[in-house]
């Protein structure tokens, strides 16, 4: 296991299933390392806030797998900036607003579907977008805040 932080290791960032499935790739690029890095050092700060462990269920996405799950061409998680979790903190209603009460900084906060919670990083703006993902006539349509 390559350890990125106390409680994050690279596996955990580049797991999945469907990757698995379809024999794609899915190592981070040497380029992409950083971005990594510093999306594990804000899930500490994201754990701390909860305090509870999170699970990530999608990490680093390559464009091939990316593409295959259905994730916009321009995802944060090709970039390696991004991820979706569970904790049992609670639901992804609760997780998300207990991030922004504690004022963790990210880039975009997604309660996606109350499922799981995407949240995103940048390593120079984080806008603080606070988004509801519904399903509306079988398409995904973005609200703004927590519904």
């Amino acid at each position: 296991m390559t350890k990125l932080t106390e409680h994050f290791t690279l596996e955990e960032f580049t797991r999945s299933t469907t990757a698995s499935r379809l024999k794609i790739d899915n190592s981070v690029p040497a380029d992409l390392m950083p971005n990594v890095q510093l999306t594990a050092i804000k899930l500490e700060l994201v754990r701390k806030a909860l305090g509870k462990p999170i699970i990530i269920t999608s990490g680093y996405r390559c464009p091939a797998l990316n593409a295959k799950v259905g994730g916009v061409a321009t995802s944060a998680h090709t970039k390696g900036l991004a991820v979706d979790f569970k904790s049992s903190f609670g639901t992804p209603k609760e997780i998300c607003q207990r991030l922004i009460d504690s004022g963790v900084q990210f880039d975009k906060l997604i309660q996606e579907h109350n499922q799981w919670v995407h949240i995103g990083f940048s390593s120079t703006n984080n806008r603080q977008i606070v988004l509801t993902a519904v399903k509306n006539a079988g398409k995904t349509l973005y609200k703004s805040g927590l519904v």
